[in-house]
């Protein structure tokens, strides 16, 4: 069995992997996807696979001649780029190493179909939905959406033995609840049942990729943050819990968050070096291989929502010349600028009260500090942008 070494795989990300004409915004939009997709026309296969609700060309890129098929997409949710520009950095290790052992390992074990930007129409305006408001995640029994006809039909027409589906990861999870410890990356092998503890051939196998999957990142992880496992709560519309039903093992990727890392460039990294995790473990496993350490999956700790950008402890605000002590907590949002066509980030307050058993990425203890709102307001309200001042 071929030697995969994650530790120098990794420290070789910048050299090998990152294609530099893939910029560090999150912004990545049909116009991106068409450059980008013609530089590894000599080493893949582009296929025009549909068309989106406003007419853009969904496509499917084929790398590999193996026997092992796996059928991976990306941006179902336009405005999760992380994976779209995570396959792209494979595909250019795969062009800048093509003759290196590993490569011709992957090569010759899998035939790899990957769809990139699923939802295009979304992805133009940063937007999570499609262009009439259907989130495609929710879209797996009706098939209203042409994207998710596209995506269905394919997976009918190919049979696939694996299916990854991308995403990006809000940064309200962190791994535990006894630090703060932020998920880099989340996993999930998507319930067929509302009945706990139900797993099928399908979930097993899935449940198995995604315990070596951790095992290996597990290995590089930064001293900040960790790996989580979202809830096993079914969603019977979801796409993920659908096709595991049918019968296709599916791996769910979240790329999470990382301090400071507001492009996720190093959450980036860590999601190619789990996709490819990914495919090396599925290439040389037999099917009794990728289930057999199936409970194994249930090691990794679920994530836990209660992780906030932002949150200012102990302000004194008032009331009715009452003065109370509070803690004040806040989101980031992001939105498109079309004029400046870059991301504004604004924050927000999403909660006040006693937050102490929640983490954020910025705490400020402020004991004793009034709250002045921007109007003159001695107390905050729900909803209220980041515009008032603690002094």
């Amino acid at each position: 069995m071929l030697l995969f070494d994650i530790l120098s795989i990794s420290q070789s990300y910048e050299s090998f992997f990152k294609d530099s004409r893939i910029g560090d915004s999150k912004i990545f939009k049909y116009s991106d996807l068409l450059k980008i997709m013609n530089k590894y026309k000599d080493i893949c296969s582009i296929i025009p696979i549909g068309l989106s609700i406003e007419k853009r060309i969904i496509f499917k890129i084929k790398w590999g001649i193996g026997k092992k098929k796996i059928l991976i997409w990306s941006q179902m949710h336009g405005n999760e780029t992380t994976g779209t520009k995570s396959m792209f950095d494979l595909f250019h290790f795969f062009l800048m190493k093509k003759n290196c052992d590993l490569v011709q390992f992957l090569k010759k074990s899998l035939t790899i179909l990957f769809i990139p930007m699923l939802n295009p129409d979304g992805a133009e305006i940063f937007q999570r939905r499609n262009a009439i408001n259907i989130d495609l995640n929710r879209d797996s029994i009706r098939l209203q959406s042409p994207e998710m006809q596209i995506l269905f039909q394919e997976i009918e027409k190919n049979n696939p033995n694996i299916l990854f589906n991308l995403h990006d990861q809000r940064s309200i999870y962190n791994v535990g609840h006894k630090s703060f410890n932020p998920a880099i990356l989340s996993f999930l092998s998507p319930s067929i049942s509302m009945e706990k503890n139900t797993y099928s051939i399908s979930r097993k196998k899935s449940m198995g990729i995604i315990n070596f999957i951790a095992n290996e990142i597990y290995k590089i992880l930064p001293d900040i943050g960790s790996i989580g496992r979202f809830s096993d709560e079914l969603y019977p519309t979801a796409t993920g819990d659908r096709l595991q039903k049918l019968g296709y093992p599916c791996v769910l990727i979240e790329s999470g968050n990382y301090p400071k890392d507001f492009q996720k460039k190093i959450i980036r990294k860590y999601s190619v070096l789990s996709i490819l995790s990914g495919f090396y473990f599925i290439s040389f496993s037999t099917g009794i291989d990728l289930e057999k350490d199936y409970k194994s999956y249930f090691n990794i700790p679920e994530n836990k929502n209660i992780l906030l950008d932002k949150i200012y402890r102990k302000v004194q605000i008032q009331k009715n010349k009452n003065e109370f002590f509070v803690d004040i907590g806040l989101i980031n949002f992001e939105k498109l600028d079309l004029m400046k066509k870059n991301i504004s980030i604004f924050t927000k307050i999403v909660d006040i009260g006693d937050l102490s058993y929640f983490f954020a990425y910025e705490e400020f203890i402020v004991k004793g500090k009034k709250f002045y709102g921007k109007k003159g307001e001695s107390f905050p309200k729900i909803g209220d942008i980041e515009n008032f001042k603690i002094l």
